[in-house]
């Protein structure tokens, strides 16, 4: 998936949300990656640890500059997801809240700052060949302990999207109360 192809799922999911789609600036099997992977495919920690400093820059200017008015709802998949995680870690003030599609933890044994009711959904995909199971349960888990409120889900399909997302993601939008936060997000 590249970065115009969540936008008919954020059309469909968020229609009266608006909507910056971000390309990562990292070439990477014939597409874009927002970092690094190994050549075993783990993860690239420090081009992850740089590049989480990169978008965190983005999104700070873009709220300074009132490009966008707020802290954004994060929409990320498979490596987006893990980018989107990261911001949270690195800021959880970054952002209202998140979708995490298909996500894995950047850090699976961080103890991650506070993020006091911060709405979460994570989608897993049940036969998803590019996540072990346990994956996006371990990111809910971490998440929870973090204080974030997360809703978790497993779809049944693999590492692509499945139908009823879509909804999965409008109904989550719909129900989940978002509110600014209090904290200077420049910091």
């Amino acid at each position: 998936m590249d970065e115009t192809e969540l936008l008919p799922l954020a059309a469909e999911a968020a229609p009266d949300h608006p909507v910056i789609s971000l390309r990562g600036g990292i070439a990477w099997e014939g597409g874009y990656a927002f970092f690094r992977r190994n050549s075993d495919r783990t993860l690239d920690n420090a081009d992850l640890a740089v590049q989480t400093g990169r978008i965190h820059l983005f999104l700070a200017t873009a709220i300074e500059t009132q490009l966008i008015s707020a802290p954004p709802i994060l929409l990320g998949f498979s490596n987006g997801a893990i980018m989107a995680a990261s911001l949270l870690m690195h800021d959880p003030a970054c952002a209202l809240g998140a979708v995490l599609i298909r996500p894995l933890s950047p850090a699976p044994d961080a103890a991650l700052p506070p993020m006091a009711a911060k709405p979460i959904l994570i989608l897993g995909g049940e036969y998803d060949d590019r996540r072990q199971p346990e994956d996006a349960a371990k990111s809910a888990q971490q998440l929870q302990a973090a204080g974030a409120k997360v809703e978790f889900q497993i779809s049944p399909t693999g590492h692509g999207l499945h139908e009823n997302e879509p909804g999965i993601i409008k109904r989550w939008l719909e129900t989940e109360t978002f509110s600014l936060v209090a904290e200077d997000p420049h910091r």
